[in-house]
């Protein structure tokens, strides 16, 4: 079997190419599933397509027992007016040669499910990675962000199977698409997280992981910083973002800003800290929230998180309501009351929940839809 997968996948994980990994943001999760496909799909030829600014040509590699064609491009605005023309006849091009038995596109950001929708190959998977829809209609968003989510619904409806990572996320494409059959399939995390040791010490420390934008809730976690009833927590936030020049001078004093971390200080972060809070007003992840559970720690997070689904049923954390500082205070003060406290939330489910956020069970699961959509047994 034959699958053409195009996808934003780092070409830096690639033999040759690690002179162009670079800070941006890109679906981490594809890093850990590479190399888990070649352990888990041996018995299928792979190819990924993808895009990237840093290259100054196309390059064909072969890594992982599997095929990347990276493709060179140019202004990104100039292809989200265009409807990403030039990307998609390139696409078709590289499926024409291919023939595969199946296109799976990875996300509606970007060129990825447009291009798919466009290969002129029947047998067609989506896999929502965030649903600029639901974004934008909370949020808003820039020209540019509404330009691409305007394309969003009608490139979905020409899928009629999907994947989603959460049920919330399954929600949200049904929204899009309520033909659509839709799997749930979990995304692994990278195997860092898998050997982390939680040790949390004797002062509470909440971490936060994420950009410092709006749609992140960041400000309602730093009101709760500066509430005189969490003073004494020390609340550490790890990322970069438009807000954070503007927050940091007027942050309390038990705030840390940290920055852009690499992983391995991720990995630190949550090996030390009582709690994990995600205060988000859309996500369907985030995946800090599954390399939280992964090492073990609790979680605040949000209604609006697809990732609650995890505390939901193991009671590993609290959930509560964006824009509701209150709540948020309330349940970090439970959590973070003492050190055994934290500990015995962040226990509920752990080993459940570094079972099924493994790289291996999610290439495992993607196998299974591959030959199921085209009906090898």
């Amino acid at each position: 079997m034959k699958v053409a997968i195009i996808a934003n996948v780092p070409i830096w994980i690639l033999p040759g190419m690690e002179r162009f990994r670079h800070g941006g943001h890109f679906a981490t999760w594809l890093e850990s599933l590479v190399p888990a496909f070649e352990n888990v799909c041996s018995d299928l030829e792979l190819h990924w397509i993808t895009f990237s600014k840093e290259v100054d040509k196309d390059y064909d590699k072969e890594a992982f027992g599997q095929y990347f064609h990276i493709l060179r491009r140019g202004s990104l605005a100039v292809s989200m007016v265009t409807r990403y023309w030039y990307e998609c006849r390139a696409v078709r091009k590289i499926i024409r040669k291919l023939n595969p038995d199946l296109v799976h596109a990875w996300g509606s950001e970007d060129v990825c499910g447009i291009a798919a929708s466009r290969s002129g190959i029947k047998n067609k998977l989506f896999t929502l990675q965030g649903s600029l829809t639901d974004y934008f209609q909370k949020m808003g968003g820039s020209f540019l962000f509404r330009i691409q989510a305007s394309y969003e619904k009608g490139t979905v409806k020409k899928f009629k199977r999907g994947t989603a990572e959460s049920p919330m996320a399954a929600g949200l494409l049904k929204k899009l698409n309520p033909s659509m059959m839709i799997d749930i399939v979990e995304y692994g995390v990278n195997q860092d997280f898998h050997e982390a040791q939680w040790n949390p010490g004797d002062r509470p420390v909440v971490l936060f992981v994420g950009g410092i934008d709006e749609r992140k809730g960041i400000r309602d976690l730093l009101q709760v910083a500066a509430d005189p009833a969490c003073r004494h927590l020390e609340f550490r936030l790890a990322g970069d973002g438009q807000l954070k020049s503007e927050l940091i001078s007027n942050s309390s004093s038990n705030v840390t800003w940290l920055g852009k971390c690499s992983r391995a200080e991720v990995v630190k972060e949550l090996e030390q800290a009582w709690a994990l809070s995600i205060p988000t007003f859309a996500d369907t992840g985030p995946t800090v929230v599954k390399e939280a559970r992964v090492v073990g720690l609790p979680v605040v997070t949000t209604h609006a998180a697809g990732a609650a689904s995890y505390i939901e049923k193991s009671g590993c954390g609290k959930i509560v309501h964006h824009s509701k500082p209150d709540e948020l205070k309330a349940a970090l003060l439970q959590i973070c009351e003492n050190r055994e406290t934290a500990i015995e939330y962040g226990s509920r489910g752990h080993i459940e929940h570094r079972r099924i956020l493994r790289s291996e069970t999610t290439a495992e699961c993607f196998r299974c839809i591959y030959q199921e959509m085209t009906r090898v047994p």
